[in-house]
């Protein structure tokens, strides 16, 4: 903004109908506004009572301009969540917690500054962060936004993003908290983040990623994985994975009052034939300590609706099966069925096993745009999905349930973002 008002202040009668033209242009002609509505029905029943249970309502506006003088950005998004039916338990979080049960908040979540030049961009302020261990984890009414300063662009096939994180506002939250109470520190430790990632995606061959972050006194964390494709023929196609993550203590070892490290090292092969997808993946974590994702939606794959499968010394196998029914002519109708078995968690403190896990996901995706079907357009952006989970926990000879079901709405509008 001082760039446009110095260009401003010292402009002729000429260059200041340029400014208004370019001022036009870029806040009016080239900005883009996008209308999210979202509705999420969630029902979490535990062993014993009470379950979670809530439906809300909301979701989000944001506005972006266009580049001011090729130059410079601005955009901002409020996010809500309003209650359509809750209980008086907390613990679904599509609410806010409080103490008679949880209602409905209103935050802006992003409101930041962009500056480029080439293929090089600096993002200043609130905004979403996307690496493997920093990321929005979408998967409630709003996703987690911080407040960061980074650079981010690209060279070749090479892509890059690092910078300072200063802090973070969780999913349900209103308030933007520091980085090492977002990791559960204590409250007299006040610590940023630094971070940094790079993509390699070429054109042929194996993609490759690496990314790292690091709170002073609370935890230090490093990422890596690669994934190679082929087409073995027309119709079918391998994919095979590989991913290695460890993370540790640092500094005075604030989180848990001593030291402490761990790793996790996962690999899986996918099949693809015309609509069909078969994967199996394996994960195992260290038996020195559980793997921490307090950042965001942990990228490990045995990812699953309720667990992910990163207790100390867990083993976890993971097998799915995704069909898209646009082979018997029903396109943007998708099933997607999950299967986790969990083994080997222990206590790390006391060495004594913990329960057996086995978690069964199953996912239904019916994507209005992509249908055959001839829906008014009113109604094209319309996104249905319906999700059920159910968690068998075994230990000492008995076992205990979780069931969990979902049902998520998502409507998007977006207007203009014509640029140049």
């Amino acid at each position: 903004m001082c760039a446009l008002g110095a260009l401003l202040l010292g402009a002729t009668p000429a260059t200041g109908q340029d400014f208004v033209t370019e001022l036009q242009r870029g806040l009016v002609d080239e900005a883009a506004l996008t209308v999210h509505l979202r509705s999420y029905y969630f029902d979490r029943a535990f062993p014993a009572p009470p379950s979670a249970v809530a439906w809300a309502g909301g979701g989000w506006i944001g506005y972006e301009t266009g580049w001011l003088l090729d130059v410079f950005r601005f955009g901002a998004v409020g996010y809500t969540s309003q209650p359509m039916a809750a209980g008086a338990t907390n613990g679904t979080l599509l609410l806010y917690p409080g103490q008679n049960g949880p209602y409905g908040y209103t935050v802006l979540g992003q409101a930041y500054g962009q500056m480029r030049f080439r293929d090089q961009q600096f993002s200043a302020y609130r905004q979403l962060i996307n690496q493997p261990e920093v990321n929005p984890q979408d998967n409630r009414m709003t996703p987690n936004t911080f407040e960061a300063y980074l650079f981010s662009g690209s060279f070749g096939a090479f892509s890059y993003l690092g910078g300072y994180v200063d802090k973070m506002k969780p999913r349900n939250a209103v308030e933007f908290i520091d980085m090492a109470k977002a990791a559960g520190g204590p409250d007299d430790v006040k610590s940023g983040m630094w971070l940094g990632g790079i993509d390699y995606r070429p054109t042929a061959g194996p993609r490759l990623r690496l990314s790292g972050y690091s709170v002073q006194d609370i935890l230090s964390s490093g990422y890596g994985d690669f994934a190679w494709s082929h087409s073995i023929t027309d119709d079918i196609d391998v994919n095979l994975r590989g991913q290695f993550m460890a993370q540790g203590s640092n500094g005075a070892n604030k989180l848990t009052g001593e030291a402490f490290g761990t790793w996790v090292l996962g690999a899986g092969i996918d099949f693809s034939w015309r609509e069909l997808t078969l994967v199996g993946s394996f994960t195992k974590t260290a038996a020195t300590a559980p793997y921490r994702n307090p950042y965001g939606l942990w990228p490990g794959y045995s990812n699953m609706m309720l667990r992910q499968f990163h207790r100390a010394n867990e083993s976890a196998f993971t097998t799915s099966a995704r069909i898209d029914f646009a082979a018997i002519n029903l396109p943007g109708l998708a099933f997607v069925a999950n299967v986790t078995l969990g083994s080997g968690a222990i206590d790390p403190a006391t060495r004594l096993p913990l329960s057996t896990d086995n978690e069964y996901d199953f996912t239904l995706d019916f994507m209005l745009a992509d249908s055959a079907i001839d829906f008014p357009d009113a109604l094209r952006p319309l996104w249905i999905r319906a999700r059920s989970a159910t968690l068998n926990r075994f230990q000492n000879g008995a076992v205990s349930t979780v069931r969990d079901f979902r049902v998520i709405l998502n409507y998007e509008w977006k207007f203009g973002g014509r640029t140049r």
